[in-house]
């Protein structure tokens, strides 16, 4: 990489592309803020433009191949093969892949759990949660340092906020190291354990949305999620009609299948609807699709919200009574 590039996509654009809309040579997006309930607020907007931040990966050095160690990284081992994985997983007649295509697909999947700026944004509020704490202690002794890490630490002549940002945006460089780290250790573990799963929509008015932070994790045994946990199952949106799905119960000889499911009718829509949901609470800021799905994902949005109980989820009647109320 011979250029600086400050505009990080922590979405890959190449990801992105699939859910939108070719004008030119350019790729066009529907865009809804994760905080708003009104069709009106949808716009459309280049991929080019959404979920990237400025100089996220950069990274301390001299030389600007050091600087963007991790840009180039992410580029040329996962981003320049997505669209060849990504005809692999929607091609209906492709049923085997091999080795390398099955690591490809998995490392694409957890580096992009682990690549936005979710995990970063959780530790910084972490962080600042703390010092206002220590800030608060510091304001009662009198005092303009803090022990940290048996660390002493001034914040002589600073505030709460200038002081926040700075140790962030000094520490960030070494998160953003400590998620990719994270990320290969758990490649090597799903690479012994998953299945590839594609399902694919088959009812017309159906469509999956995606997010800024796209990767679901959902723990099957319905204890609290830990990310790290290789038994998670892991969900893909590839495009409005396809869903990838990681699942870790592979049996020996199948590893290098593609096992694929056909929704139809309610389980088309209930499929849809699951994800949609899960998508806009997994988003940090925004939710992608078309202005079809994201006007659909409102329409029903208060229903899916309103939560059942165990009862009800074991009623098929109450299940079906549920799905023929949403289009």
């Amino acid at each position: 990489m011979s250029e600086l590039v400050k505009r990080q996509h922590f979405v890959p654009r190449t990801y992105l592309k699939h859910f939108g809309i070719l004008r030119g040579k350019e790729f066009l997006i529907n865009v809804l803020p994760s905080s708003e309930n009104d069709m009106t607020k949808v716009f459309q907007t280049n991929i080019k433009r959404i979920a990237f931040e400025n100089n996220l990966y950069t990274m301390p050095g001299e030389t600007i191949e050091q600087k963007m160690a991790i840009e180039k990284f992410y580029a040329d081992e996962l981003e320049q093969h997505y669209d060849r994985i990504y005809q692999i997983l929607v091609d209906p007649t492709r049923n085997t892949i091999t080795s390398e295509e099955r690591d490809l697909i998995i490392s694409t999947v957890v580096t992009m759990y682990y690549r936005t700026t979710k995990w970063v944004n959780l530790s910084k509020n972490l962080m600042s949660r703390i010092f206002f704490q220590m800030f608060e202690i510091c304001k009662e002794t009198g005092k303009d340092y803090f022990m940290y890490e048996n660390e002493k630490i001034s914040i002589a002549g600073k505030s709460l906020e200038e002081f926040s940002k700075e140790f962030n945006d000094t520490r960030q460089p070494l998160m953003i190291l400590e998620q990719l780290e994270t990320a290969y250790k758990l490649i090597a573990l799903r690479t012994k354990f998953d299945a590839i799963v594609v399902a694919k929509l088959n009812s017309e008015n159906c469509e999956y949305v995606t997010s800024d932070n796209p990767v679901i994790a959902s723990n099957p045994s319905g204890e609290r999620l830990i990310p790290f946990n290789h038994e998670n199952l892991l969900y893909l949106p590839l495009d409005s009609k396809h869903m990838l799905m990681l699942i870790p119960e592979v049996v020996e000889g199948n590893e290098n299948k593609i096992f694929r499911k056909l929704y139809n009718d309610y389980r088309s829509k209930f499929s849809r609807i699951t994800s949609n949901f899960q998508q806009m609470a997994n988003s940090e800021n925004f939710i992608f699709g078309s202005e079809a799905s994201l006007h659909l994902y409102l329409k029903t949005k208060s229903l899916t919200e309103d939560p059942l109980t165990d009862k009800q989820i074991s009623d098929p009647n109450i299940i079906e009574k549920i799905l023929s109320q949403i289009d």
